[in-house]
C-alpha cells in the first residue's frame, strides 16, 4: 500500500533535521525544469504563477540561486520542509526511526518541480505548482510533462494499492487508469443542514492527521484504514464505493 499527498506551498528552511536524506528520484528532470525557469524575467514569471511582489521576488531568487548538483546547504528533507495545515497534522518532528523508515516506503508527495518524492529525499526551497502553464519539451504545462514519468514511478512500486490523500491538481498528474494498483480516493466531509460537504481547510488538516495515523499505525492494508476515528471522524459505508471511501464527522 502507498499513501500520496500532495505538497505545500509553503516551506521551512530555517530549522534542520539531523536524519539521512535520500535524493529525489527524478532531480534531473528537477534540473531541467529549473533551467527552463531562468529564461524567465520577473515580469514573465509573475505573470506565469500570478504572483505578488514580494513572492514574485522570493520566488525569482530562489530560481536563480537553485543549486543543480546539490552541493550547498540550502537543502531538507521533503517532510521536514513542507508546512502548511496538512504538514503540520503528520507532525514528522514526533516520529520515532521506525516511524521515519515506514513513511520513507510507504508515502509519496507529489510535486510540481520534482515529479513524487519520498519523504526524506532532500529538496531547495522553490515554488512551481503542478497546474503552472510551463512550456518544456514534453508540452505546454506540467501535468503533460510529468504524467507519464510519474505513473511509470507508481508502477515501478507495485502496491497492490495507493490511498490518494492528494488534490485533484495534483491527481491530474497520474494516469489513473493506467495504474497496476487500486486507486482509492479519500475524502473528509463535515455534517451541515442540507448534508454533508467537504470543507477545504478541516479536510487538509484530516488529511494530515491520516497520514499520521497511517504512519504511527504502520498501516499496509487498505481495509485497516476504515478504524481511522481521529477527530471525530468515522468511515461512512452509506457513502462510500469502491475507488472513494467518505469519512464524515458531525
Amino acid at each position: 500500500m502507498l499513501v500520496i499527498l500532495s505538497p505545500s506551498k509553503t516551506q521551512d528552511f530555517k530549522t534542520a533535521h539531523p536524519v539521512e536524506s535520500s535524493t529525489p528520484k527524478h532531480l534531473k528532470n528537477a534540473n531541467y525544469l529549473i533551467r527552463c525557469l531562468k529564461k524567465l524575467n520577473k515580469s514573465a514569471l509573475s505573470q506565469l504563477m500570478s504572483l505578488s511582489e514580494k513572492l514574485c521576488e522570493d520566488t525569482y531568487n530562489n530560481i536563480k540561486n537553485f543549486n543543480s548538483k546539490n552541493s550547498n546547504q540550502n537543502y531538507k528533507q521533503a517532510i521536514f520542509a513542507y508546512t502548511g495545515e496538512v504538514f503540520n497534522k503528520i507532525n514528522p518532528a514526533s516520529f520515532s526511526p521506525k516511524d521515519l523508515s515506514y513513511a520513507q516506503s510507504q508515502i509519496r508527495i507529489l510535486s510540481g518541480l520534482y515529479g513524487l518524492l519520498k519523504p526524506l529525499d532532500f529538496i531547495q526551497p522553490y515554488r512551481l505548482e503542478m497546474a503552472t502553464q510551463l512550456k518544456t519539451n514534453h508540452g505546454n504545462n506540467l501535468v503533460v510533462f510529468w504524467k507519464d514519468l510519474i505513473t511509470e514511478t507508481l508502477n515501478q512500486d507495485e502496491n497492490e494499492a495507493i490511498i490518494n490523500l492528494a488534490s485533484k491538481e495534483y491527481v491530474n498528474s497520474i494516469h489513473v487508469k493506467s495504474l497496476y494498483a487500486k486507486f482509492i480516493t479519500i475524502q473528509f466531509k463535515e455534517k451541515k443542514i442540507n448534508g454533508y460537504k467537504v470543507i477545504g481547510f478541516f479536510a487538509k488538516q484530516a488529511r494530515g492527521t491520516m497520514v499520521n495515523y497511517c504512519i504511527k499505525n504502520k498501516i499496509t492494508i487498505p481495509d485497516q484504514l476504515k478504524k481511522f476515528n481521529q477527530n471525530g471522524y468515522e468511515f461512512n459505508p452509506s457513502l462510500s464505493i469502491e475507488s472513494n471511501w467518505v469519512f464524515t464527522r458531525g
